[in-house]
């Protein structure tokens, strides 16, 4: 309402003005009814002195300003939105933005902008929306945003992150949208996101994230939209997501092999799921959400045996929608995995798998010398190996070494709550097509070079 009538005696302030006093700058164009100037692409170093104090809405993208120096804009106290793109800004010098208490919106995008210093942004007390988009930052100093209580909108897409600090965005009391998308994040510390409890949604999609940051989330109770994709994790663990209200969650366009079936049982309301474009072969139930109403497999290689019936039963009790089809065996290719019966998910018997074996054997032995042996069939003791999904596991038989003799194309080997202590030199012979190796809770203390060779 505050801004409402300040335009308001504004609008009368300027009727009132005698005509000298309305000159617009001449490489601008203004609009005296609108209280607006628009000064676009004239390769301007600097602010024009002379645009009108009463002005509210500033257009100055695609300049040269370069450095922002204190004081910028003490000119125009008025502002409301204010547009930099494109301006090769490099630097925000304390107290440029101070005597722009009314602006609510300001537009720093497609700059160069590299470090965010900690009085860059001092004076903007009414502002709803910074975009920071596409510009150089790798460093967010402390108090970069303690300004910013009525922020709304925090837009840090596509620059050079690579870590996250504690209380980075300490100030931003009503932030509801914070996007880190598209940098090169791997790393966030345990109270990075610290104080931001009206947060409600979350982009952390296109970074290099290799492990779920649970430590840090855990700490965003009200966020209720997550995006997480495009990021290079392979594995879910138990208790990964803990978010009260989380109701949509991103993990698309990943490398997840294998997601544990308690990886959301802290996440009660989440309805939708997006695990498309994965390497997942088979999914357990999903222990924890109450209220999934659809999750989301498609571009991921599905194999539809016996392994999947658990899922189906699982989605059509609880009235999952099932998104994505069938990759194998062949007769149940692109299936509908919302589509495909229980009943026609099945396994091979023994007497099949041992035909299978027997098959291969002699197709080796008849084969030329130079040709590529075929795969191994056994399986160490006490492990479970899984042929058909490429999975092995050997999940708390209480090994004190690590198992030998998998079979070769193996993919996803689980080794968890074992008890190896010692890790030796070449420990995984010929198991070169790993990709998801899961030694959790082993008790390890120590591991020789070369324990992970080949």
């Amino acid at each position: 309402m505050r801004f409402l009538a300040a335009a308001i005696v504004l609008l009368v302030l300027a009727q009132s003005l005698p005509a000298e006093a309305g000159k617009c700058p001449k490489v601008c164009s203004c609009d005296g009814a609108k209280l607006t100037v628009a000064c676009v692409g004239k390769n301007l170093t600097m602010v024009p002195p002379t645009i009108e104090e009463i002005t509210l809405k500033l257009d100055l993208k695609n300049n040269n300003l370069q450095v922002l120096l204190r004081g910028a804009f003490v000119l125009t106290p008025y502002l409301t939105h204010l547009n930099l793109q494109r301006c090769n800004i490099i630097r925000v010098k304390e107290g440029a933005f101070r005597t722009l208490g009314r602006l609510v919106s300001l537009n720093l995008a497609f700059n160069q902008i590299d470090i965010l210093y900690q009085e860059s942004f001092d004076g903007l007390s009414s502002l709803k929306e910074l975009h920071l988009d596409h510009n150089r930052i790798e460093e967010i100093q402390p108090g970069a945003f303690t300004q910013l209580g009525f922020l709304n909108l925090l837009a840090l897409t596509h620059n050079q992150l690579v870590y996250i600090p504690n209380m980075a965005f300490q100030g931003l009391l009503n932030i509801k949208w914070l996007r880190l998308s598209h940098n090169s994040l791997n790393n966030l510390a345990p109270e990075a996101f610290a104080g931001l409890f009206t947060l409600s949604r979350l982009s952390l999609d296109n970074n290099e994230l290799q492990f779920f940051p649970t430590q840090t989330m855990t700490r965003l109770g009200e966020v209720k939209r997550l995006d997480m994709s495009h990021n290079p994790m392979t594995y879910l663990g138990e208790e990964s997501v803990s978010m009260a209200k989380l109701t949509h969650l991103y993990l698309n366009h990943m490398s997840l092999q294998d997601l544990s079936d308690q990886a959301l049982s802290h996440v009660p309301l989440l309805s939708h799921l997006d695990l498309s474009h994965n390497q997942l072969r088979n999914l357990e139930p999903l222990s924890g959400p109450k209220k999934l109403g659809s999750l989301n497999l498609t571009g991921n290689p599905i194999y539809c045996n016996c392994y999947m019936r658990p899922l189906k039963q699982w989605a059509r009790a609880g009235g999952v929608k099932l998104l994505g089809a069938c990759a194998g065996p062949p007769h149940l290719s692109d299936e509908p995995l919302q589509t495909v019966a229980p009943l026609n998910l099945r396994c091979r018997s023994r007497a099949e798998r041992l035909t299978d074996e027997f098959e291969e054997e002699s197709d080796s032995t008849s084969s030329p010398p130079t040709a590529k042996p075929k795969q191994n069939s056994k399986c160490p003791a006490n492990c479970d190996c899984d042929i058909e999904s490429q999975h092995a596991t050997c999940e708390g038989q209480g090994h004190t070494k690590v198992p030998r003799g998998f079979p070769a194309k193996t993919q996803l080997l689980d080794l968890r709550s074992n008890h190896f202590h010692y890790l030796p030199a070449n420990s995984f012979p010929g198991s070169s097509q790993v990709v998801s190796l899961h030694l959790d809770l082993c008790k390890i203390h120590e591991i020789e070079s070369g324990a992970f060779r080949g």
